[in-house]
């Protein structure tokens, strides 16, 4: 089908041309010009009183483990870091904790190599735990670490043991008020499962939404109309079944297929409607994002893999990028072997309420794609992407990236410095009085973030 009708653009060129649009959005920018300056006064001031940590990468270091090895994960317990990877035996009898993990501090200043630390007195050197880990490579000599993981004050180790991903065995450890680490046992499966792909829910298309007439249609929310008969897909903004034109079209395999054979659902998110659409005897999904207020349709299949809402109804977050309910969008071009797996792991809050972090995860490769968005400029950060990463509680993180399929001893890191302190570290460092105290961060970059929103959709005005 073809786009736009000729009608709403020659009103809207109309429209435009008038003296009185001219007039009211000269008056509406002066307006719109003097807010963005009163709310960047506030924001300086704000940073002035509270201060904030940029994302920036502040040094480098490695880890150099005995054994060649393929480093699989990181994560921090108290003031020490365990890492995880997997060693090839060869004709050695047995797999020995030492082959596995190692257990490592980092420098005062971060730079050079990491310090190790003895595994011997650790939690890794529990009779129970040892003897439950030799059982494990006396019975599945192929296992292999997948996954660490810190989740609701435990410590988990994830291996596979068999030909699916699924095919798991958890160690597990508690970890008490004072960070001491206690060996629980070897039956974490559920503690480790990631959580939902989607924080929403689809609702299903039935014959109820369907619309007959010369070009029938799928009424969602009586607000967007959906087809894909006649040869192609078609996003309508006009309940009118006597035409077939539409806001945005693409082809469909089977060119003679009726209203019912496609399966179509939807999710409403603030102004933005997400379709899920399967036409006839198309083995793929795919996605669109319809916005209410540009009366536009994008379409993103990576929210088909995982897709969460950003704060305070801003828009939605997916692997590889988000959509503003403003209807600005942005991608990032992810390596060929994180395009397809990742998923969202977990979502961390920054102290001072204007960052939020958001961990996706690939299970089988075991990389991490971690993008940070900023409320107030409503931007995400080039992702960081590893193999693993630890959080340390002044919001340092420590990363590395495995170098390709062969083993190795020498494992380059970098330590980042990231807003995402602990809420108990910014608690302990920070003492605002007065007028900005007694209003709180959060609640000053919440509304600085709706100020900010206001000045753009000025900016961005049309007929």
């Amino acid at each position: 089908m073809s786009e736009h009708a000729q009608g709403p653009d020659a009103t809207e060129a109309l429209v435009a041309e008038s003296s009185s649009y001219e007039l009211l959005k000269r008056r509406l920018s002066d307006l719109g010009g003097h807010l963005q300056r009163k709310t960047r006064a506030l924001n300086d001031a704000r940073l002035a009183e509270f201060g904030r940590a940029e994302q920036a990468l502040i040094a480098r270091t490695r880890a150099r483990t005995e054994n060649n090895c393929i480093a699989r994960d990181l994560v921090r317990i108290g003031d020490v870091l365990l890492f995880g990877y997997n060693v090839f035996i060869g004709l050695r009898k047995e797999t020995a904790v030492a082959d596995v993990f190692g257990l490592y501090r980092l420098g005062e200043d971060g730079e050079g190599d990491l310090e190790a630390v003895a595994l011997e007195g650790s939690f890794l050197d529990d009779a129970r735990f040892t003897a439950d880990f030799r059982e494990l490579y006396t019975y599945y000599r192929q296992a292999s670490l997948i996954q660490l993981r810190v989740h609701q004050h435990k410590l988990l180790a994830a291996f596979q043991i068999g030909q699916q991903a699924t095919d798991l065995r958890v160690f597990r450890w508690n970890i008490g008020p004072d960070g001491t680490l206690s060996y629980i046992d070897n039956r974490g499966e559920r503690d480790i499962a990631l959580p939902a792909t989607h924080d929403f829910e689809w609702t299903q298309t039935t014959r109820e939404n369907h619309v007959g007439g010369r070009h029938p249609h799928i009424n969602i929310l009586d607000t967007v109309f959906v087809e894909t008969v006649g040869g192609d897909l078609t996003i309508k903004i006009e309940n009118n079944t006597e035409s077939g034109l539409g806001i945005y079209s693409e082809p469909v395999e089977d060119k003679s297929q009726s209203l019912t054979d496609a399966e179509v659902a939807y999710a409403r998110i603030g102004s933005l409607i997400l379709l899920r659409i399967r036409p006839y005897r198309e083995r793929d999904e795919r996605y669109l994002v319809f916005n209410t207020r540009t009366l536009s349709a994008t379409r993103i299949d990576a929210i088909g893999r995982s897709c969460i809402q950003l704060p305070e109804d801003h828009g939605i977050i997916f692997p590889g990028g988000y959509y503003l309910q403003s209807g600005e969008t942005k991608r990032f071009d992810l390596p060929a072997e994180m395009r397809d797996g990742l998923r969202f792991k977990r979502m961390l809050r920054s102290p001072n309420g204007e960052d939020v972090l958001y961990v996706f995860y690939q299970p089988g490769l075991g990389h991490y794609a971690l993008f940070s968005y900023n409320l107030i400029e409503k931007s995400l950060s080039t992702p960081i992407l590893c193999n693993g990463y630890a959080r340390f509680e002044d919001g340092r993180m420590l990363v590395f990236q495995a170098e390709g399929p062969e083993p190795t001893r020498n494992h380059p890191m970098q330590l980042w410095q990231t807003p995402f302190a602990s809420d108990e570290h910014a608690a302990a460092h920070q003492e605002v009085q007065g007028f900005f105290g007694r209003i709180g961060n959060p609640e000053l970059v919440r509304g600085i973030a709706e100020l900010t929103g206001i000045t753009r959709a000025v900016a961005e005005q049309t007929p």
